[in-house]
């Protein structure tokens, strides 16, 4: 009996395969109007990335919620996950296995300013980090 009621709570526990902590050090917005790449430090908040039963969540700081990343390409030495966007653009978080850092990706399109832009943020990410 305590072997099944083991089993029953062992398999509704979610299954965390990884988990990955971004923690950013530089945004850089490419401006098309006036033909520039500036950067800057970056203020955004410690972004975690998680794989449950093989699927791909994103869980911004102090948040519960998450949301669906879609995979693109996972190999030794690189994962990239799309990530979601209600704007004529993509968004793509690159992880860069060997070297611990990352580059997420934006390009848009907006009929706003009729022009096009890009932002990079680059950082650093741990594996596997103590979940609280």
């Amino acid at each position: 009996m305590k072997s099944l009621i083991w089993l029953t709570l062992f398999l509704i526990q979610p299954a965390f395969a990884f988990d990955y902590r971004l923690v950013f050090d530089q945004e850089c917005m490419y401006q098309a109007p006036k033909r520039n790449f500036p950067c800057e430090r970056s203020d955004q908040p410690i972004t975690e990335l998680r794989e449950i039963s093989g699927k791909w969540f994103g869980v911004n700081p102090g948040s519960k919620n998450s949301i669906e990343l879609h995979l693109v390409k996972d190999d030794q030495y690189i994962l990239i996950l799309q990530n979601p966007v209600y704007f004529s653009g993509i968004s793509l978080i690159h992880l860069m296995k060997k070297t611990g850092r990352f580059y997420w990706t934006e390009t848009a399109y907006s009929d706003i300013v009729n022009d096009d832009e890009a932002l990079v943020r680059i950082g650093r990410f741990t594996l596997n980090f103590d979940r609280k």
